[in-house]
Order: C-alpha cells, then sequence, then structure tokens
C-alpha cells in the first residue's frame, strides 16, 4: 500500500473520494487505506480541512463514515483557470518575500490560505517553491515606520521625528507633511514638506533615531503645495532629485550584448525613438535623465559594457570615480 506523504495530496484523495457515489458515507478504515496513514493522521487531516477550508465534514455514526453535510467540493473552491492560477502561484510567492514587513503582517494569515488554496489545484505536481526562487529581500532598518507614514499621508496630518545623516555628527529634529514614502534597493524613504524650512525632503527611513517618529493629530499651520509624484521622480533615477537640476540628454554607447539587456531591463526608462541606432556592433540610446550619483554608480557598474557620449561632464564625474576606485588598489 503507497503512503501518501504529502498532506494535500491525502486531502485530494479525501476529498474525492467523498464526493463519489453521490457523497455516500465512507469508513474510516478506507480513508486510512487510501491516504496510508494511520487513525490519528486521518482526524488531524480531516480537523484541518474542515478549519482551513471549512469543508462541512460530519461522521455519520449510523452508517459508520465520513461525508460532506452539504455539496462541497475543494477543487472548486477557487473559480480560476489553470494559466491564472499559474500567475497567483507567482504573486503569492512574491507577497511571502514580503510578509516580514510590518505594513504586510496583517496579510499573511490571507497569503497562507491563498497558498493552501493554491498548491491544492496543483497538488498533483511538486512543490512550486523549489522551481521559483527570488532574491532574497533582507531586513530594511526603517521599514517598521511606513505603516504609521502611510496612516499621516491618508489623513493629512504631519509627523515629527528625530533624523540623523550618515555625515551629521547628531540628528535634528524635524516637523513633515508626509507625501510619499518610496522603497528603491531595499531601502524605505519617505518624501515630505519640511515645514519648518518650506522644503521639499527625502528621508531616509533608517536614519530616523529609534523611537522619534510621532504621527501628531493636527495639520500644519502653513499652506502645503500639492505634490505629484510622478513627475517628481519621472526624470531621475533612485530617490536624489536635485530640484535645481534639469534633465539632460545623456547618450550611451553599450556593447551589443549590453544593449539587448539594456532593452529587455532597462535601469530607466526610455522610447524607441530614443534608439539611436542598435547594430551589430554598437547600442546607441539617448536618456532624458537628471544627472546625479545613482546614475554614476549605475554606469560605473556596467564597467567596460557602457561609454558615456554625452554630455561631456557626465563622462568627468564618471572618469573621477572610476579612477578613485583605481586609487584604492595602487601600489
Amino acid at each position: 500500500m503507497p503512503i501518501v506523504k504529502n498532506r494535500l495530496d491525502r486531502l485530494q484523495k479525501i476529498n474525492d473520494r467523498l464526493n463519489r457515489w453521490g457523497g455516500r458515507p465512507v469508513s474510516r478504515q478506507e480513508l486510512m487505506r487510501l491516504c496510508g496513514v494511520s487513525e490519528r493522521t486521518l482526524k488531524e487531516d480531516l480537523q484541518f480541512m474542515r478549519e482551513e477550508y471549512n469543508a462541512p465534514i460530519v461522521y455519520r455514526r449510523s452508517e459508520g463514515g465520513y461525508c460532506y453535510e452539504t455539496p462541497f467540493d475543494m477543487a472548486i473552491q477557487l473559480p480560476f483557470s489553470n494559466d491564472e492560477l499559474a500567475a497567483l502561484e507567482t504573486a503569492v510567492a512574491t507577497l511571502n518575500q514580503f510578509k516580514e514587513l510590518a505594513m504586510f503582517r496583517d496579510l499573511e494569515g490571507l497569503v497562507d490560505k491563498l497558498e493552501k488554496a493554491v498548491r491544492f489545484r496543483f497538488s498533483g505536481s511538486a512543490d512550486y517553491r523549489q522551481y521559483l526562487h527570488f532574491e532574497s529581500v533582507p531586513y530594511s532598518r526603517g521599514s517598521e515606520y511606513v505603516a504609521l507614514l502611510l496612516q499621516a499621508i491618508r489623513n493629512k496630518t504631519m509627523v515629527t521625528f528625530s533624523h540623523q545623516k550618515f555625515d551629521a555628527p547628531a540628528p535634528s529634529p524635524h516637523r513633515v507633511v508626509p507625501y510619499l514614502v518610496k522603497e528603491h534597493r531595499n531601502r524605505w524613504y519617505l518624501v515630505g514638506y519640511q515645514v519648518d524650512y518650506g522644503l521639499l525632503r527625502v528621508f531616509g527611513l533608517d536614519r530616523i533615531v529609534a523611537g522619534s517618529l510621532v504621527v501628531t493629530e493636527t495639520a500644519p499651520d502653513t499652506v502645503i503645495p500639492n505634490f505629484d509624484a510622478d513627475g517628481y521622480f519621472r526624470h531621475s533615477l533612485g530617490v536624489a532629485v536635485y530640484e535645481d537640476k534639469e534633465p539632460e540628454a545623456v547618450v550611451l554607447s553599450f556593447s551589443p550584448q549590453q544593449g539587448r539587456y539594456f532593452r529587455a531591463q532597462p535601469f530607466f526608462p526610455f522610447t524607441e525613438d530614443d534608439v539611436l541606432c542598435d547594430t551589430e556592433s554598437e547600442c546607441r540610446i539617448r536618456l532624458r535623465i537628471i544627472i546625479n550619483k545613482e546614475l554614476v554608480y549605475e554606469l560605473a557598474r556596467l564597467g567596460p559594457t557602457v561609454k558615456v557620449l554625452s554630455p561631456p561632464h557626465l563622462v568627468v564625474q564618471l572618469k573621477t570615480y572610476l579612477q578613485q576606485s583605481l586609487q584604492q588598489y595602487a601600489e
């Protein structure tokens, strides 16, 4: 007698058997034999089906067996096609990467239930997670503030906190009307209006002094300008915008292979009109972008697979950065 070790496989067998022959009761011994388990394990599986899937399983003592008290089929509880279930499968796995964040903890139970339902529909195959491997998402200090900041944005109230820059000797206090919480490279940032200085500022949440963030119940005592997040970040890579800078035409010459990588997954959006040439020897692309440190770092990361053709001052910035890096290894 084969032993069915995977619980979801056993649940599938129990569900199928209880739905056969007009739903007539099935004896405990038959279900134990079908699943290859002990009486104790069978009872645990039946209780699991009741609790997790609301399966209306009852034991009819007069007939000596289990049955569904009302029509029920676990396999049709989710009215999705296989393609839709496959997409949901990927989405559930993605959500699982973020359930350590405080803002997602309320969804943890829902994600677990979706995962059980999706895996049940795919129970004839191996666990999908062995075929789907995500880049690990490390814990980001400051992520615990995201929920509070979203509350303040929704209620249009101020927050107060102490914030210490990496290059500052001591923290400084701030009164901010939060506009947006932004994630970039697994770090969280607050974009908001600094009330005391009348400036738009970006604050790294990891640099907020522990215990200092307070969501106030009062509106600011000054007129707060409107904020268009899409417009603000449209021409910027990362979170450093530099409002005093205008976007510039940056022309990049990629190696053919890197050009294909960039076109498949660009680090900054572009249109086909921005592709100046794409040949066997070069892929040349123009970006309309604000030149900031993040752009310099990204270009340096690509090394010899990209060359900046213009503007000249970006060439100087990149060369300086690379030369300083090389100096670290000079003998």
